[in-house]
């Protein structure tokens, strides 16, 4: 929900450095077929929380960190996976008690979850980003929470829209039910729910999960998101608005995982984790 904004420039183009890229080649990642089951490392196994250089490192696709309403790398480890696509994962812990960044502000809920800003080399007119998500056997979906997405400008999140930024998180709601969760420029209020119940996450098993965004031209509503679950497009949408002006663009990846939601009543209810792997970014 609301982020913590270090700056409202666009952000930089700057390679990840020397570290993340020696990191990245321990930690390559590959895109592998969904549905493959194993629940990973035991909680509370030990394991790096990651740092800017490696997380992005994790990431891959010569994106670098943007020091822009990042929280709760401490609440993320890097773990050794022999089922996980490239062998590692990056698990997000969701204590009990947790929801978003507003709920713990204004309802006095735990912090949980993790975010940061990953940007591109250069950036893109459209983009597919695809990538594994596994929850933990069991997993309590409650009401929602957030997931990774992409992002352009200086995006938007929190009830907040921009008019030189967008973002296109995807959410599990109720159940696992996922949908798209964008806030678009001309929107108002909290984000707008696209698809949702389209698809449905699994619990204790890895489910590929992926969008493509198409921009749309400056001054005409024909911008598209299309997602795949496991190679299966399940949902297609057309008519958005990302921009306005020919100088917004895709900027990168939105990591962004929490329970909620603006108030307790979305909290995680036990300690609870989901583990993220393959990430991969293409133009085609």
């Amino acid at each position: 929900m609301t982020t913590r904004r270090t700056s409202g420039r666009r952000p930089s183009r700057a390679l990840p450095g020397l570290l993340a890229l020696l990191v990245g080649l321990a930690l390559v990642t590959a895109c592998g077929s969904g549905g493959r089951s194993g629940t990973g490392p035991a909680p509370g196994a030990p394991g790096p929380a990651p740092t800017p250089g490696t997380l992005a490192a994790f990431l891959g696709n010569g994106m670098s960190f943007w020091d822009h309403g990042s929280f709760g790398l401490d609440r993320a480890e890097l773990l050794p996976d022999p089922d996980a696509p490239g062998g590692t994962v990056l698990r997000v812990s969701y204590p009990k008690g947790s929801a978003s960044p507003t709920a713990a502000r204004d309802d006095n809920a735990a912090e949980g979850g993790t975010q940061a800003y990953l940007v591109l080399d250069r950036p893109r007119e459209a983009l597919t980003l695809r990538y594994q998500v596994r929850f933990q056997p069991g997993f309590k979906f409650v009401k929602g929470g957030k997931l990774p997405g992409l992002f352009g400008g200086t995006a938007g999140s929190g009830g907040e829209h921009r008019a030189d930024g967008f973002s296109t998180r995807f959410m599990w709601r109720a159940g696992g039910a996922g949908e798209v969760y964008a806030y678009l420029p001309e929107q108002a209020g909290y984000g707008d729910s696209l698809g949702r119940g389209s698809w449905t996450f699994s619990t204790g098993e890895w489910d590929e999960i992926a969008q493509r965004v198409e921009l749309n031209s400056p001054g005409r509503a024909d911008g598209t998101v299309a997602v795949t679950l496991n190679g299966t497009e399940v949902f297609r949408k057309s008519g958005l608005v990302y921009r306005s002006t020919p100088d917004l663009h895709i900027d990168g990846v939105f990591f962004s995982t929490f329970f909620g939601g603006d108030d307790s009543t979305w909290a995680s209810p036990d300690d609870q984790y989901a583990d993220f792997a393959g990430f991969t970014l293409t133009e085609e």
